[in-house]
Protein backbone atom coordinates (compact mmCIF):
# COMPACT_ATOMS: atom_id res chain seq x y z
CA UNK A 1 0.00 0.00 0.00
CA UNK A 2 2.77 2.51 0.67
CA UNK A 3 4.33 1.42 -2.37
CA UNK A 4 1.49 2.33 -4.34
CA UNK A 5 0.94 5.69 -2.39
CA UNK A 6 4.41 6.58 -3.30
CA UNK A 7 3.93 5.92 -6.64
CA UNK A 8 0.77 7.94 -6.91
CA UNK A 9 2.79 11.09 -5.44
CA UNK A 10 5.67 10.71 -8.07
CA UNK A 11 3.35 10.68 -10.62
CA UNK A 12 1.08 13.64 -9.89
CA UNK A 13 5.07 15.53 -9.48
CA UNK A 14 4.94 14.28 -12.76
CA UNK A 15 2.31 15.90 -14.17
CA UNK A 16 2.67 19.12 -12.41
CA UNK A 17 5.76 19.84 -13.70
CA UNK A 18 5.07 19.18 -17.89
CA UNK A 19 3.44 22.70 -18.04
CA UNK A 20 0.84 21.57 -19.75
CA UNK A 21 -2.30 19.53 -18.25
CA UNK A 22 -1.39 16.08 -17.16
CA UNK A 23 -1.44 13.50 -19.93
CA UNK A 24 -2.16 10.55 -16.93
CA UNK A 25 -5.86 12.63 -16.38
CA UNK A 26 -8.49 12.05 -18.32
CA UNK A 27 -8.11 13.13 -21.96
CA UNK A 28 -10.46 16.59 -23.10
CA UNK A 29 -12.39 15.95 -26.11
CA UNK A 30 -11.41 19.28 -27.03
CA UNK A 31 -7.82 20.09 -27.06
CA UNK A 32 -8.91 23.42 -29.15
CA UNK A 33 -11.56 24.82 -31.67
CA UNK A 34 -11.66 27.07 -34.65
CA UNK A 35 -7.47 26.50 -35.41
CA UNK A 36 -4.93 24.21 -37.30
CA UNK A 37 -1.69 23.03 -35.86
CA UNK A 38 0.09 22.87 -39.27
CA UNK A 39 2.38 20.22 -38.75
CA UNK A 40 6.38 19.84 -40.51
CA UNK A 41 8.57 16.63 -41.46
CA UNK A 42 10.99 16.23 -43.83
CA UNK A 43 13.11 12.87 -43.76
CA UNK A 44 11.66 9.75 -42.52
CA UNK A 45 14.12 7.31 -42.56
CA UNK A 46 15.48 4.33 -40.63
CA UNK A 47 19.62 4.48 -41.71
CA UNK A 48 20.15 8.27 -42.14
CA UNK A 49 20.72 10.52 -38.82
CA UNK A 50 20.16 14.14 -38.93
CA UNK A 51 18.29 16.69 -37.38
CA UNK A 52 15.88 16.80 -39.58
CA UNK A 53 15.40 12.87 -39.70
CA UNK A 54 13.05 10.48 -38.09
CA UNK A 55 12.24 6.98 -38.18
CA UNK A 56 9.20 4.75 -39.87
CA UNK A 57 8.54 3.83 -36.53
CA UNK A 58 8.69 7.09 -34.65
CA UNK A 59 6.52 8.77 -37.43
CA UNK A 60 3.85 6.26 -37.00
CA UNK A 61 3.88 6.71 -33.26
CA UNK A 62 3.60 10.46 -33.29
CA UNK A 63 0.99 10.01 -35.65
CA UNK A 64 -0.94 7.20 -33.61
CA UNK A 65 -0.69 9.05 -30.39
CA UNK A 66 -2.18 12.23 -31.74
CA UNK A 67 -5.20 10.18 -33.17
CA UNK A 68 -5.25 8.89 -29.61
CA UNK A 69 -5.00 11.72 -28.12
CA UNK A 70 -8.71 13.03 -30.18
CA UNK A 71 -6.58 15.03 -32.85
CA UNK A 72 -8.30 15.41 -36.48
CA UNK A 73 -6.53 15.23 -39.91
CA UNK A 74 -7.52 17.56 -42.39
CA UNK A 75 -6.48 18.06 -45.86
CA UNK A 76 -5.00 20.98 -47.81
CA UNK A 77 -8.22 21.97 -49.49
CA UNK A 78 -10.21 21.52 -46.18
CA UNK A 79 -7.17 23.78 -44.60
CA UNK A 80 -7.59 26.47 -47.67
CA UNK A 81 -11.71 26.36 -47.38
CA UNK A 82 -11.52 27.35 -43.13
CA UNK A 83 -9.37 29.90 -44.18
CA UNK A 84 -12.00 31.42 -46.06
CA UNK A 85 -14.27 30.95 -43.67
CA UNK A 86 -15.46 27.27 -43.23
CA UNK A 87 -15.74 25.28 -39.99
CA UNK A 88 -12.64 23.03 -39.17
CA UNK A 89 -12.99 20.09 -36.98
CA UNK A 90 -11.99 20.58 -33.15
CA UNK A 91 -7.86 19.75 -32.90
CA UNK A 92 -7.20 20.11 -36.85
CA UNK A 93 -3.61 18.90 -37.66
CA UNK A 94 -2.00 19.17 -41.42
CA UNK A 95 0.35 17.09 -41.59
CA UNK A 96 3.09 18.91 -43.92
CA UNK A 97 6.85 17.39 -45.70
CA UNK A 98 9.30 19.79 -47.32
CA UNK A 99 12.22 19.11 -49.96
CA UNK A 100 10.20 15.89 -51.82
CA UNK A 101 12.35 13.09 -51.09
CA UNK A 102 11.66 9.46 -51.93
CA UNK A 103 11.35 8.54 -48.22
CA UNK A 104 7.99 10.25 -48.07
CA UNK A 105 6.81 7.16 -51.09
CA UNK A 106 8.46 4.67 -49.18
CA UNK A 107 8.61 5.20 -45.72
CA UNK A 108 6.12 7.77 -45.27
CA UNK A 109 3.07 6.79 -47.73
CA UNK A 110 2.42 3.70 -46.32
CA UNK A 111 1.37 4.51 -43.42
CA UNK A 112 -0.32 7.59 -43.94
CA UNK A 113 -2.12 5.45 -46.65
CA UNK A 114 -3.16 2.96 -44.02
CA UNK A 115 -3.93 5.53 -41.90
CA UNK A 116 -6.24 7.17 -44.03
CA UNK A 117 -4.27 10.58 -42.87
CA UNK A 118 -4.15 13.17 -45.55
CA UNK A 119 -0.61 15.11 -46.39
CA UNK A 120 0.98 17.90 -48.60
CA UNK A 121 4.23 17.03 -49.72
CA UNK A 122 6.64 20.67 -51.06
CA UNK A 123 8.24 19.63 -53.75
CA UNK A 124 11.70 21.05 -55.58
CA UNK A 125 10.59 20.25 -59.09
CA UNK A 126 13.80 20.22 -60.63
CA UNK A 127 14.73 16.79 -59.01
CA UNK A 128 12.01 15.71 -60.92
CA UNK A 129 14.06 15.41 -63.69
CA UNK A 130 16.85 13.06 -62.04
CA UNK A 131 15.05 12.28 -58.70
CA UNK A 132 18.47 9.80 -58.00
CA UNK A 133 20.80 12.87 -58.46
CA UNK A 134 19.93 14.95 -55.67
CA UNK A 135 22.56 14.51 -52.20
CA UNK A 136 18.83 13.08 -51.10
CA UNK A 137 17.02 10.89 -53.37
CA UNK A 138 13.92 12.60 -54.76
CA UNK A 139 10.29 11.74 -55.41
CA UNK A 140 9.79 11.18 -58.93
CA UNK A 141 7.13 11.89 -61.61
CA UNK A 142 5.75 8.13 -61.30
CA UNK A 143 5.68 8.16 -57.67
CA UNK A 144 4.07 11.96 -57.17
CA UNK A 145 1.31 10.84 -59.83
CA UNK A 146 0.77 7.27 -58.19
CA UNK A 147 0.04 8.79 -54.68
CA UNK A 148 -2.16 11.47 -56.02
CA UNK A 149 -4.36 9.30 -58.10
CA UNK A 150 -4.33 6.49 -55.67
CA UNK A 151 -5.66 8.86 -52.95
CA UNK A 152 -7.67 11.92 -52.79
CA UNK A 153 -5.96 13.31 -49.86
CA UNK A 154 -2.01 13.34 -50.97
CA UNK A 155 -1.08 16.67 -52.09
CA UNK A 156 2.54 17.59 -54.05
CA UNK A 157 2.82 21.59 -53.85
CA UNK A 158 5.55 24.07 -54.53
CA UNK A 159 8.87 24.32 -52.78
CA UNK A 160 10.18 25.77 -55.19
CA UNK A 161 12.04 24.98 -58.53
CA UNK A 162 15.26 25.64 -58.25
CA UNK A 163 15.95 27.81 -55.15
CA UNK A 164 16.74 26.14 -52.16
CA UNK A 165 19.84 26.60 -51.91
CA UNK A 166 22.01 29.05 -50.24
CA UNK A 167 24.74 31.80 -51.77
CA UNK A 168 28.23 31.40 -50.76
CA UNK A 169 27.41 34.35 -48.60
CA UNK A 170 24.68 31.89 -46.73
CA UNK A 171 21.98 34.11 -48.39
CA UNK A 172 18.56 32.77 -49.99
CA UNK A 173 17.97 33.01 -53.59
CA UNK A 174 14.53 33.69 -52.84
CA UNK A 175 14.73 37.32 -51.20
CA UNK A 176 18.16 38.24 -52.75
CA UNK A 177 19.48 39.34 -55.93
CA UNK A 178 21.94 37.38 -57.26
CA UNK A 179 25.54 38.14 -58.74
CA UNK A 180 25.63 36.50 -61.81
CA UNK A 181 29.09 36.54 -64.05
CA UNK A 182 30.51 38.94 -61.95
CA UNK A 183 27.39 41.54 -62.18
CA UNK A 184 24.67 41.91 -59.69
CA UNK A 185 20.94 41.20 -60.82
CA UNK A 186 19.33 44.42 -61.37
CA UNK A 187 15.31 44.51 -59.31
CA UNK A 188 13.63 43.81 -62.35
CA UNK A 189 15.55 40.90 -63.30
CA UNK A 190 15.56 39.47 -59.79
CA UNK A 191 11.79 39.76 -59.79
CA UNK A 192 11.63 38.20 -63.30
CA UNK A 193 13.64 35.28 -61.96
CA UNK A 194 11.72 34.68 -59.03
CA UNK A 195 8.73 34.95 -61.33
CA UNK A 196 10.23 32.33 -63.84
CA UNK A 197 11.16 30.03 -61.13
CA UNK A 198 7.56 29.94 -59.45
CA UNK A 199 6.01 29.51 -63.06
CA UNK A 200 8.09 26.45 -63.90
CA UNK A 201 7.35 24.70 -60.20
CA UNK A 202 3.62 25.48 -61.00
CA UNK A 203 3.59 24.44 -64.33
CA UNK A 204 5.95 20.79 -63.66
CA UNK A 205 3.15 19.72 -60.87
CA UNK A 206 0.60 20.72 -62.72
CA UNK A 207 0.70 18.40 -65.74
CA UNK A 208 1.13 15.34 -62.69
CA UNK A 209 -2.04 15.64 -61.01
CA UNK A 210 -5.32 17.66 -61.86
CA UNK A 211 -5.08 19.84 -58.58
CA UNK A 212 -4.68 23.22 -58.15
CA UNK A 213 -1.43 24.27 -57.54
CA UNK A 214 -0.90 27.48 -55.36
CA UNK A 215 1.06 26.78 -52.54
CA UNK A 216 4.34 26.58 -51.30
CA UNK A 217 6.75 26.33 -48.42
CA UNK A 218 9.66 28.90 -48.36
CA UNK A 219 13.10 27.35 -48.33
CA UNK A 220 14.73 27.13 -44.98
CA UNK A 221 11.97 29.38 -43.83
CA UNK A 222 13.29 32.55 -45.38
CA UNK A 223 11.13 35.07 -46.81
CA UNK A 224 10.39 39.10 -46.57
CA UNK A 225 7.36 40.76 -48.03
CA UNK A 226 8.88 41.81 -51.62
CA UNK A 227 9.48 37.60 -52.14
CA UNK A 228 5.94 37.15 -50.74
CA UNK A 229 4.41 39.70 -53.27
CA UNK A 230 6.20 38.42 -56.48
CA UNK A 231 5.22 34.45 -55.21
CA UNK A 232 1.55 35.91 -55.17
CA UNK A 233 2.05 37.25 -58.31
CA UNK A 234 3.31 34.33 -59.89
CA UNK A 235 0.24 32.46 -58.49
CA UNK A 236 1.01 31.65 -55.18
CA UNK A 237 -1.92 32.11 -52.88
CA UNK A 238 -0.74 30.25 -49.22
CA UNK A 239 2.61 30.52 -48.42
CA UNK A 240 4.33 28.42 -45.51
CA UNK A 241 6.78 29.50 -42.72
CA UNK A 242 8.93 27.39 -40.26
CA UNK A 243 7.69 30.12 -37.44
CA UNK A 244 6.13 27.41 -34.78
CA UNK A 245 2.56 28.89 -33.82
CA UNK A 246 -0.91 27.51 -34.51
CA UNK A 247 -2.87 29.16 -37.19
CA UNK A 248 -5.87 30.83 -37.16
CA UNK A 249 -8.39 32.09 -39.57
CA UNK A 250 -6.97 35.89 -39.60
CA UNK A 251 -3.20 34.86 -40.63
CA UNK A 252 -1.39 36.44 -43.46
CA UNK A 253 -2.40 33.35 -45.97
CA UNK A 254 1.57 34.22 -47.38
CA UNK A 255 2.79 33.65 -43.71
CA UNK A 256 1.53 30.66 -42.25
CA UNK A 257 3.31 29.10 -39.44
CA UNK A 258 4.16 25.39 -39.18
CA UNK A 259 5.06 23.57 -36.06
CA UNK A 260 7.71 20.99 -36.35
CA UNK A 261 7.45 17.61 -35.42
CA UNK A 262 9.98 16.12 -37.75
CA UNK A 263 13.37 15.73 -35.67
CA UNK A 264 14.39 12.35 -34.08
CA UNK A 265 13.78 14.41 -30.05
CA UNK A 266 10.26 14.88 -30.99
CA UNK A 267 8.36 11.83 -29.02
CA UNK A 268 4.53 11.80 -29.79
CA UNK A 269 3.77 13.18 -25.91
CA UNK A 270 6.22 15.78 -27.00
CA UNK A 271 4.84 16.94 -30.21
CA UNK A 272 1.20 17.04 -28.33
CA UNK A 273 2.86 19.18 -25.34
CA UNK A 274 4.17 21.66 -28.11
CA UNK A 275 0.59 21.81 -29.99
CA UNK A 276 -0.75 22.14 -26.46
CA UNK A 277 1.77 25.21 -25.42
CA UNK A 278 1.14 27.02 -28.48
CA UNK A 279 -2.79 26.77 -28.87
CA UNK A 280 -4.40 30.14 -28.39
CA UNK A 281 -7.88 31.69 -27.27
CA UNK A 282 -9.57 32.60 -30.87
CA UNK A 283 -12.27 34.73 -28.87
CA UNK A 284 -10.43 35.12 -25.36
CA UNK A 285 -12.58 36.80 -22.57
CA UNK A 286 -10.20 39.68 -21.83
CA UNK A 287 -11.31 43.39 -22.01
CA UNK A 288 -8.49 44.39 -18.88
CA UNK A 289 -5.87 42.49 -18.30
CA UNK A 290 -2.89 42.35 -14.67
CA UNK A 291 -0.48 44.28 -15.93
CA UNK A 292 2.16 43.33 -14.40
CA UNK A 293 1.43 39.34 -14.94
CA UNK A 294 1.07 40.16 -18.69
CA UNK A 295 4.08 41.94 -18.97
CA UNK A 296 6.35 39.45 -17.04
CA UNK A 297 4.67 36.56 -19.27
CA UNK A 298 6.14 38.08 -22.04
CA UNK A 299 9.60 38.43 -20.97
CA UNK A 300 9.27 41.71 -19.49
CA UNK A 301 9.47 43.64 -16.38
CA UNK A 302 7.21 46.06 -14.47
CA UNK A 303 7.87 47.92 -11.34
CA UNK A 304 6.27 50.98 -9.29
CA UNK A 305 7.23 53.94 -7.18
CA UNK A 306 5.76 54.49 -3.94
CA UNK A 307 4.36 57.76 -5.99
CA UNK A 308 2.49 55.50 -8.12
CA UNK A 309 4.65 56.25 -11.12
CA UNK A 310 4.82 52.72 -13.37
CA UNK A 311 8.28 51.64 -14.82
CA UNK A 312 7.63 49.34 -17.83
CA UNK A 313 10.71 47.32 -19.68
CA UNK A 314 9.93 45.22 -22.87
CA UNK A 315 12.58 44.34 -25.50
CA UNK A 316 14.92 46.62 -24.96
CA UNK A 317 12.54 49.81 -24.60
CA UNK A 318 11.16 51.06 -21.78
CA UNK A 319 8.09 53.05 -20.83
CA UNK A 320 6.63 55.29 -18.07
CA UNK A 321 3.09 56.09 -16.86
CA UNK A 322 0.89 56.96 -14.01
CA UNK A 323 -1.65 55.40 -11.97
CA UNK A 324 -5.41 56.94 -12.78
CA UNK A 325 -3.80 58.27 -15.98
CA UNK A 326 -4.34 57.47 -19.95
CA UNK A 327 -1.07 59.14 -20.80
CA UNK A 328 2.19 56.78 -21.13
CA UNK A 329 5.86 58.36 -21.94
CA UNK A 330 7.53 56.09 -24.59
CA UNK A 331 11.31 55.53 -26.38
CA UNK A 332 12.81 58.82 -27.45
CA UNK A 333 9.93 60.59 -25.30
CA UNK A 334 7.19 60.09 -27.16
CA UNK A 335 3.37 60.13 -25.59
CA UNK A 336 1.00 57.54 -25.91
CA UNK A 337 -2.76 58.19 -25.06
CA UNK A 338 -4.60 55.10 -24.21
CA UNK A 339 -8.24 54.45 -24.28
CA UNK A 340 -8.43 54.15 -20.80
CA UNK A 341 -6.26 54.95 -17.92
CA UNK A 342 -4.33 52.31 -16.05
CA UNK A 343 -6.10 51.91 -12.74
CA UNK A 344 -5.78 49.25 -9.40
CA UNK A 345 -8.48 46.67 -9.46
CA UNK A 346 -8.65 43.78 -7.42
CA UNK A 347 -5.02 45.37 -5.77
CA UNK A 348 -3.72 44.82 -9.35
CA UNK A 349 -2.56 47.35 -11.89
CA UNK A 350 -5.20 46.48 -14.40
CA UNK A 351 -4.75 48.42 -18.21
CA UNK A 352 -7.00 47.48 -21.49
CA UNK A 353 -5.32 44.37 -23.24
CA UNK A 354 -5.82 46.52 -26.72
CA UNK A 355 -4.22 49.92 -25.70
CA UNK A 356 -1.32 47.48 -24.36
CA UNK A 357 -1.22 46.12 -27.91
CA UNK A 358 -0.74 48.70 -29.74
CA UNK A 359 1.55 50.68 -26.91
CA UNK A 360 3.95 47.66 -27.17
CA UNK A 361 3.18 47.06 -30.89
CA UNK A 362 2.62 43.50 -30.67
CA UNK A 363 -0.25 41.04 -30.97
CA UNK A 364 -0.89 39.53 -27.34
CA UNK A 365 -2.39 36.13 -27.48
CA UNK A 366 -3.83 33.83 -24.45
CA UNK A 367 -3.33 30.24 -24.39
CA UNK A 368 -6.07 28.43 -22.13
CA UNK A 369 -4.43 25.30 -22.14
CA UNK A 370 -1.62 26.63 -19.64
CA UNK A 371 -3.05 29.82 -18.68
CA UNK A 372 -0.40 32.27 -20.13
CA UNK A 373 -0.30 35.01 -22.64
CA UNK A 374 2.12 35.24 -25.23
CA UNK A 375 3.08 37.53 -28.40
CA UNK A 376 2.44 36.26 -31.87
CA UNK A 377 4.80 36.14 -34.25
CA UNK A 378 2.70 35.77 -37.26
CA UNK A 379 2.38 38.18 -39.05
CA UNK A 380 5.64 39.50 -39.02
CA UNK A 381 5.12 43.16 -40.23
CA UNK A 382 9.24 43.80 -40.15
CA UNK A 383 8.73 40.91 -42.91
Amino acid sequence: MRKLLIMTLVLSLMGLTNGVPSLSASKPSTWYRDQVAVVMWHHIHDLAQSGDTITTQLFKDQLKYLRDQGYQFITLQQFKAYLAGSSVPDNAVLVTFDDGYESFYENAYPTLKKMRIPAVNFVITKDLENPLASYIPSLSKDEIIEMTHDTNFIDAQCHTNAMHTKTANGEAPLTTELTINGKKESEQQYEARVLADTKTCIDDLRVLYPATIDSLAYPFGIYDKLAATILHEGGIDYAFTIVPEMTTRNVDRLQIPRINAGAPWITPEGLHNTIIRHVVSVNHPFSDVNLKEVVEQLGGQLTQDKDGTIHMQYRGKAWTGKLNSNRVTGPVGTVNTLGKSIVLKNGHLSINLDDMEKLLGVTIVYNPNIKKFSTRRTPNAAK
